[in-house]
C-alpha cells in the first residue's frame, strides 16, 4: 500500500464503523512516509543528479584511471575506521562492497558533501539501495545514548542529521539490530538500518526489492561490506578547471557517476566554507560534450557572444531566501557545453568576478571532450 492508499483507508475509517482490521495502519503510514521522503529527495536532487548522469555517457569516449587511482591506500578494515572531521567531496569516502546478485556496485547516482555522502544503486527489478554516510559529529546522538533511551522505554530516540536543502535527515530508532562489524546498529521506524560505523559517526542503509523492504539479513550483510576510506586522494575527473579563485574556496558539493573505468564528475559547486551544504557561490557547474547538452535559451535570457561563441545569460532575482543569481548557458565551446549559476554573496552589492560572463571569460579553462585530458583538480 502506498501513501495515497493509506490516506484513503484512514479517511474511510473515520466515517464508518471499523470492521475487524487485517491492515497494519502504522506500518502503512511508515511506508507512505518513507516513500514520500524518497520522492521529496528525488525532486530536490534531480537537477544535480541529471548533470551527473551525463558523465556516464561521456565515459565511453575515452579512458579514465581506475577509481581511487594513485594515493588510494585501500579501505580501512572493520573496527578500524577513523573518518576525517569533514569529507573531501572530490574523494568519495565510502563505497558499496557486497550487494545482492544483479545489483551493480557502481552507484547510479551519488552526491558528495563535506558532511555527507549519498550513494544510490540498483533498480526496481533487481532491488535498489541507498547508503548515507555522515562525517563525525554531524548527527545529534551517539549509539550509547540511543541504547540508553531504548532500555529506559523513552519512546523512539531521534537520530537527527539534518542540515540544509536536500541534505536533511531525521528518523527514529525503533529497536536494536544485529551489530555491523562489531559496531552498534538499530532499525529505524521506517525500517532503515542505521549503525555507528565509528564513534559519533553514522551510516544508514535503505533497501527495497519490488514493493517491499529488502530482507533484514541482506541489509546487515550489505552494511558489513561497506568500504570506508575507499579513496584518500581526489578521484573525480572533470572536463574543466576554475582558476584565479580565492585560495580559501573549495568544493562544497560534487555530483558524480562511477563506471568501470573511473569516477566522472558531472556537476560541482564551489565557494568559501559554508554551513549550507551544497550551496556554493558558483553552483552546479556542469560541463559536458555538446552531443549530450541540454543547454538552450531559457525564457527571459539575453543572447551574448563570449570568446566568439553564443551564450545565454539569465538573471534571477532574490526569491524565498535564495539570493540573486545569474545563470549562464553556453551550448558549444571547444566541443563542450557549459551551464552554471553564480550567486551574489549576501551583503554584496554586485556579483563577484564580473558576473557569470566574467567567470567564463577569465576563470574557466575547458579541457575538451576527451576524458583522457580531464583532471582530478577542478580548482586550479
Amino acid at each position: 500500500m502506498d501513501e495515497a492508499g493509506a490516506r484513503s483507508l484512514l479517511e474511510r475509517m473515520s466515517v464508518a464503523e471499523a470492521p475487524p482490521s487485517r491492515v497494519d495502519i502504522a506500518a502503512a503510514r511508515r511506508r507512505g512516509g518513507r516513500r514520500l521522503r524518497r520522492r521529496r529527495w528525488a525532486r530536490a536532487a534531480a537537477p544535480v543528479l541529471a548533470a551527473g548522469a551525463v558523465a556516464a555517457v561521456v565515459l565511453g569516449t575515452g579512458a579514465l584511471h581506475v577509481a581511487g587511482g594513485q594515493g588510494n591506500a585501500g579501505p580501512e578494515r572493520p573496527g578500524q575506521v577513523h573518518p576525517p572531521r569533514r569529507f573531501n567531496p572530490l574523494a568519495p569516502y565510502a563505497a558499496f562492497g557486497w550487494l545482492p546478485r544483479g545489483v551493480p556496485r557502481a552507484a547510479a547516482g551519488a552526491i558528495s558533501l563535506p558532511s555527507q555522502l549519498l550513494l544510490i544503486t540498483g533498480s526496481a527489478r533487481t532491488g535498489d539501495f541507498s547508503l548515507r554516510v555522515w562525517a563525525p559529529g554531524t548527527c545529534n546522538v551517539d549509539a550509547a545514548q540511543v541504547i540508553r533511551d531504548l532500555r529506559a522505554h523513552r519512546g523512539h530516540p531521534r537520530l537527527d542529521c539534518s542540515q540544509h536543502g536536500f541534505a536533511d535527515f531525521t528518523d527514529y530508532a525503533a529497536r536494536r539490530a544485529p551489530a555491523v562489524t562489531g559496531r552498534p546498529a538499530f532499525w529505524l521506524v521506517d525500517d532503515t538500518l542505521a549503525w555507528e560505523y565509528a564513534p559519533h559517526a553514522w551510516a544508514t542503509l535503505t533497501g527495497y526489492v519490488g514493493h517491499g523492504l529488502s530482507h533484514a539479513r541482506t541489509m546487515v550483510k550489505i552494511a558489513a561490506h561497506v568500504r570506508f576510506a575507499a579513496t584518500r586522494a581526489p578521484s573525480l575527473k572533470f572536463p574543466f578547471q576554475l582558476t584565479g579563485l580565492p585560495a580559501s574556496w573549495q568544493a562544497v558539493s560534487a555530483v558524480w557517476r562511477p563506471t568501470g573505468r573511473g569516477l566522472a564528475g558531472g556537476a560541482l559547486a564551489v565557494g568559501p566554507p559554508s554551513p549550507n551544504p551544497g550551496m556554493g557561490v558558483i553552483s552546479q557547474i556542469g560541463v559536458a560534450p555538446t552531443g549530450h547538452s541540454t543547454c538552450g535559451a531559457p525564457p527571459g535570457s539575453a543572447r551574448v557572444t563570449l570568446r566568439g561563441v553564443t551564450a545565454f545569460l539569465t538573471l534571477r532575482g532574490p526569491h524565498n531566501g535564495t539570493p540573486a543569481a545569474q545563470e549562464l548557458c553556453v551550448p558549444e565551446a571547444d566541443g563542450l557545453s557549459v551551464n552554471f549559476t553564480l550567486y551574489r554573496p549576501p551583503g554584496s552589492p554586485a556579483f563577484p568576478f564580473g558576473g557569470a560572463t566574467g567567470i567564463f571569460l577569465h576563470h574557466l579553462r575547458l579541457l575538451g571532450p576527451n576524458p583522457a585530458n580531464w583532471t582530478t583538480r577542478p580548482l586550479g
